[in-house]
């Protein structure tokens, strides 16, 4: 089973999770994951996987509006608050190629997943396997075995981000070392 999540998830990025039901009629909260708003009014057909019920579904999103820190969507076929019940926790995916392409020096949090990360030596330091958004930089988790390393995305320790290639360039924080 695991095999065929990450084949159905393969090329795709979470958008948003259904939080909870909004209304009688069916609608449902989905808070993003991005700060790209915009990428809602978009929304048409989307994946959606509920990790704790191992369960895809694949939705088609009719209407999507703002509401505080949040939308408030509708799903085709979804017209009841007992039918939305069983969409809540549900991740909406949608395809990499939904985003605008990123500009040069800029990326996407999922750009840099699975990036293999090297010193100024030429040595692997491992792979990317998350980022984390301070507030004053982003910090990528690069993980080789057991080890995990964190790194601080600022150009004093990052001096190249190859997305293509799928690799970034680094000298290594003093504290380190």
């Amino acid at each position: 089973m695991m095999k065929r999540v990450e084949e159905l998830l393969k090329d795709k990025v979470a958008l948003g999770v259904l939080s909870n039901t909004h209304g009688l009629k069916g609608d449902l909260k989905l808070h993003l994951f991005t700060n790209m708003p915009e990428l809602v009014s978009k929304l048409t057909e989307v994946v959606a996987y509920n990790e704790s019920q191992k369960k895809f579904a694949y939705i088609r999103i009719e209407t999507s509006r703002k509401a505080h820190d949040y939308y408030i969507v509708h799903i085709a076929g979804v017209n009841t608050i007992s039918e939305a019940e069983k969409l809540k926790g549900f991740v909406l995916y949608v395809d990499k190629s939904f985003f605008p392409k990123s500009k040069d020096g800029e990326y996407y949090f999922f750009e840099l997943f699975d990036c293999e990360v090297i010193d100024e030596n030429g040595n692997s330091v491992g792979i990317v396997e998350d980022v984390i958004e301070t507030g004053n930089n982003d910090v990528i988790v690069v993980k080789k075995g057991n080890e995990e390393v964190l790194i601080p995305v600022i150009e004093r320790y990052v001096t190249k981000i190859d997305k293509e290639a799928k690799k970034i360039h680094v000298k290594m924080p003093e504290w380190l070392e």
